[in-house]
């Protein structure tokens, strides 16, 4: 447990970011809204360390990894379908296990 006073706190407010487009500053808002303060401010602690230097280095990554993140775009999905041999597989196996679970069935015949 670290009982030394060696907690970082970065505050930086998202307007003063340079380099950043509009869209790119929305999507940092909109993915990072739990740790945006009212007045815009991306707040960032670390206090894994005992050293503050180690810390304040340690909170510094973190908020170049997290606004790096941010402003990147999202992987689109493609939608694909299963192929005919797929759906054809599918429809054999069901009709495999219906005529698995008839088979078990109760007849009145017997």
């Amino acid at each position: 447990m670290n009982k030394v006073n060696t907690k970082v706190t970065l505050r930086i407010h998202l307007d003063a970011l340079a380099g950043l487009s509009d869209s790119e500053t929305s999507r940092l808002r909109q993915t990072l809204a739990h740790r945006i303060t009212a007045a815009g401010e991306l707040v960032i602690a670390a206090s894994e360390e005992r050293s503050q230097r180690t810390n304040l280095e340690r909170a510094y990554a973190r908020m170049e990894k997290l606004i790096a993140g941010a402003a990147r775009l999202p992987h689109l999905r493609r939608p694909t379908k299963p192929s005919r041999a797929a759906r054809e597989e599918r429809l054999r196996s069901k009709r495999l296990s219906g005529l698995k679970k008839a088979a078990r069935r109760y007849s009145s015949d017997e």
